[in-house]
C-alpha cells in the first residue's frame, strides 16, 4: 500500500514538501560549526567549479554546506521512486537536477538513464557549474564509493571535494541500507570539508582506482570525525563485496 501511494505524483509532491519543511526548520534551529572550508571559500570566491561528494545517508543536510551557492549546483538523482521525491524536494530550493543511475546487471533490461545523466553532469561542470553526487548511491553498498565521480573529474578537470555533516542529537535509520541520519531540532551540528582530489585527463586504470580510494578514505575519515566530534553513534560502512577494479563499462 505504501509503495503504491509513493508512486503517485500527488503523494510524492506532499512528501517532498514535508521534507522541505522539516529540513528548513531543523537546519535553522541547529548551531552549526564548519571546519576545513578554506579551499571551498577560495573556489567560491573565484566562481570555479567543483564536484562535491557526500554519502547517501548524509544528503539531507548537504544543502546547509552549499547555502550560498545553490544557483550553481546540479545534483545527480536516480530515476527511482525515492529519486522522484528527492527531485520534488530539490525543486523547492531551485537546485538543478539530472536523473539517472549506473547500469544494474540485475536489471539489464531497464534503461536507468545513466549515460545521459553523466553527459549532462559533464556538460554542466564544463560550463563552470558545480555538481554534487553520492558515490555510494543509489543502492550501495553503504559508504563505499564507485567510480562515477572519479570519471567526471577526469573528463572535466574539475576537482572532487568530499564533505559531510553530523549533529549531537540525531536519529539513524537502522533499517535503511544507507543508515540515513535525521538531525534533531535545537542541537549542535558540524560540517567538515575535505581536501580536493584531482584526476588527470589521461589517468590510467591504476590512477583511477587510487583516486576512488582517496575519495572513499576521505569521506570515511570525515564522517567518523564529524560523528565523534558530536558524540552519539558513529555510522560504519558496509562490507563491499564488489571489488573495485576500474572498468569504464561499469561506471
Amino acid at each position: 500500500m505504501l509503495k503504491r501511494l509513493l508512486s503517485r505524483a500527488w503523494m510524492q509532491e506532499i512528501v517532498g514538501f514535508l521534507a522541505m519543511i522539516y529540513v528548513e526548520t531543523v537546519r535553522h534551529s541547529i548551531r552549526w560549526e564548519v571546519r576545513g572550508d578554506e579551499y571551498i571559500h577560495e573556489v567560491w570566491a573565484k566562481n570555479q567549479p567543483i564536484l562535491g561528494v557526500v554519502w547517501h545517508g548524509r544528503i539531507l543536510m548537504a544543502l546547509q554546506g552549499w547555502y550560498k551557492h545553490r544557483d550553481r549546483m546540479v545534483a545527480l538523482a536516480s530515476k527511482s521512486r525515492e529519486g522522484e521525491i528527492g527531485a520534488r524536494f530539490a525543486r523547492w530550493y531551485k537546485v538543478g537536477l539530472v536523473r539517472g543511475s549506473s547500469h544494474n546487471k540485475a536489471k539489464a533490461h531497464k534503461n536507468k538513464g545513466g549515460s545521459n545523466a553523466y553527459r549532462q553532469m559533464v556538460a554542466h561542470l564544463n560550463s563552470g557549474g558545480c555538481g554534487v553526487v553520492t558515490p555510494d548511491g543509489p543502492r550501495g553498498p553503504r559508504m563505499r564509493a564507485g567510480f562515477g565521480a572519479v570519471c567526471m573529474a577526469r573528463d572535466t578537470g574539475v576537482p572532487i571535494v568530499p564533505f559531510t555533516w553530523s549533529t549531537r542529537r540525531k536519529t539513524v535509520l537502522s533499517k535503511a541500507w544507507d543508515r540515513h541520519a535525521l538531525p534533531h531540532f535545537f542541537t549542535r551540528g558540524i560540517i567538515i570539508w575535505g581536501e580536493p582530489i584531482h584526476v588527470p585527463a589521461d589517468a590510467t586504470g591504476a590512477q583511477m582506482e587510487a583516486a576512488r580510494e582517496a575519495m572513499e578514505r576521505q569521506l570515511l575519515d570525515l564522517t567518523r570525525q564529524a560523528d565523534e566530534a558530536m558524540g552519539g553513534e558513529v555510522v560504519q560502512p558496509a562490507d563491499d563485496p564488489r571489488g573495485q577494479k576500474f572498468d569504464e563499462a561499469r561506471v
